[in-house]
């Protein structure tokens, strides 16, 4: 069969650059509505959670409306290019700052009602832009290589964003005022929504389906739930994915009011999530390494305990030492390497369950696993906002005024910290204590089911 060309490969990648630019826009909104528009936290925390959730429930759903698709540009395409050009209007209307009163119905139904719609529109082309790679090529080592590739244009999408975010809204909007910052990030909505669609478009016009993927049986919500209880160490596994991408987006979320109120230098801001970007990738880089030393719950325990490490004494130096920034960055290096550990690790972890439910239950399902990853990864951050944003109304933070932080009071600086660092803990030592206690796929465990798997296949047996 003839590999896919070069310039489709890039292409593809290229367009998970605007993907993931758009998707963290979405990681910023708390600030925006919060920190520079007034917006209360505990709505914004409360609506963001149950608006993700009610995301994460319809992947599924997504998911089926895709495996049904007919059209004369495959089943993918067409719905990236509806859901590309839905979610790049939605977006600016999102950051348009319609003259309504901070905290009046008007305003929380509009942020409520775009909010929702952009989720919506982004599950729209995302599902089936990671659904398309199988229909690139039936090769194994093609499709590794187009998921990498993709996996690194992404990070850098999601990174020029995330951890620039504070610099381009006061470039774009001319000042450092709350009203110039604003239009700032009207300005970057615009920008950020142009790349996107110029970015999909070249893959929907440019990159054609080379596989009729073989159809699956459609997974239900219901069927999920019923799947996953009886494949036990999906569950675990689940439980332990969730809970790190939690502590995940709790510490990016977090960061930005830490710094800017807490050490009370916005400009760290950028240096921080660089740094925790770079050192994520290096982590991930590292685990083939590891690998040969150590075995995968070895390092499961090793990329937890040192954020546990890493997040103890970020919390102790920032009452000590009033959180020295030389510290701050240099014990963050410890929380950052062992996420970009975990992040591979969680990948390998929920592929295993594929043959562990296969060997158990008598049916394999690659599916199952993609949207139980979908899935968790929308739950963590729909939970991680509303954590965030109760917290912050129960410690009195005060949002900015005219472009100038308020002092806030020790109270509320210490439930910064609680958040920053002390929630991430707790989670971390559950996460730990549940898979130490209830994952038993272990190397030799999972050798030995493909081994059967095998045998199965040759002999003919469909019995579990």
């Amino acid at each position: 069969m003839r590999s896919v060309p070069t310039q489709q490969k890039f292409i593809f990648a290229f367009a998970g650059l605007g993907k993931d630019a758009m998707f963290a826009m979405s990681t910023i909104m708390l600030y925006y509505f919060n920190n520079l528009l007034g917006v209360s936290a505990a709505f914004l925390g409360i609506m963001f959670m149950v608006v993700r959730v009610f995301d994460a429930i319809n992947d599924p759903i997504m998911g089926g409306v895709v495996a049904n698709t007919r059209s004369k540009m495959g089943k993918f395409r067409p719905w990236i290019l509806i859901g590309t050009i839905l979610n790049s209007i939605i977006l600016v209307f999102i950051f348009l700052n319609p003259d309504f009163d901070p905290n009046s119905l008007q305003m929380f139904a509009y942020i409520t009602v775009f909010y929702t719609l952009w989720g919506v529109s982004y599950t729209l082309m995302d599902i089936p832009f990671w659904s398309m790679i199988p229909a690139l090529s039936q090769s194994q080592k093609e499709r590794e290589t187009i998921t990498v590739l993709t996996r690194l244009f992404t990070s850098i999408g999601y990174f020029i964003v995330a951890a620039g975010y504070l610099n381009l809204a006061q470039l774009l909007g001319g000042g450092e005022t709350t009203q110039e910052r604003v239009q700032g990030f009207f300005f970057l909505s615009l920008i950020v929504s142009l790349m996107f669609l110029v970015t999909e478009l070249l893959l929907v016009f440019k990159v054609r389906e080379k596989v009729v993927v073989k159809e699956e049986e459609k997974i239900s919500l219901k069927q999920m739930v019923g799947l996953i209880r009886k494949n036990d160490q999906l569950a675990v596994v689940m439980i332990v994915v969730l809970i790190a991408n939690f502590v995940l987006y709790v510490t990016s979320g977090m960061a930005v009011y830490y710094i800017t109120y807490d050490i009370g230098d916005e400009g760290l801001f950028f240096f921080f999530i660089a740094l925790g970007g770079v050192l994520q990738v290096i982590g991930s880089l590292c685990f083939p390494l590891f690998k040969t030393k150590l075995n995968r719950k070895q390092i499961f325990n090793m990329s937890i305990i040192l954020q546990m490490i890493g997040f103890f004494l970020l919390f102790a130096n920032a009452f000590i030492f009033d959180s020295m920034v030389a510290l701050v960055f240099t014990l963050g290096a410890f929380v950052f390497f062992g996420q970009g550990l975990q992040m591979v690790l969680q990948t390998v972890l929920l592929s295993d369950t594929v043959e562990y439910g296969e060997h158990k239950l008598g049916r394999r399902s690659e599916a199952l696993a993609f949207s139980v990853q979908t899935f968790i990864v929308k739950l963590a951050m729909g939970l991680s906002l509303g954590v965030i944003g109760v917290g912050l109304e129960l410690f009195n933070f005060l949002p900015e005024v005219d472009g100038a932080p308020q002092a806030q009071t020790q109270i509320t600086l210490i439930g910064m910290r609680i958040l920053m660092f002390i929630v991430p803990i707790i989670g971390l030592f559950i996460s730990l204590t549940i898979f130490n206690k209830k994952h038993t796929l272990d190397e030799l465990q999972y050798a030995n089911i493909v081994s059967s798997l095998k045998e199965r296949a040759i002999y003919g047996s469909d019995t579990p």
